[in-house]
């Protein structure tokens, strides 16, 4: 049986005045395109949520990676 091994990546969600739509997302994008690079897979992007603030706080994305085990 293959074994993986696996990367988690935190994207925070970026906020403020100089901030443009769709900031966040161009940064996975440039994470998913070097991790790719790097032999990495995508896996899944995880929108987790503050738990203090209910369903509606998303903190951003976990970018999760994978690829085959040495």
């Amino acid at each position: 049986m293959e074994r993986y091994e696996y990367q988690f990546i935190a994207v925070p969600a970026q906020g403020g005045l100089k901030v443009k739509p769709g900031d966040t997302f161009e940064a996975c994008k440039e994470i998913i395109q070097t991790k790719a690079a790097e032999g990495w897979r995508l896996k899944q992007v995880v929108t987790p949520f503050n738990e203090k603030m209910g369903v509606g706080g998303a903190l951003g994305y976990q970018l999760i990676f994978e690829r085959p085990a040495p």
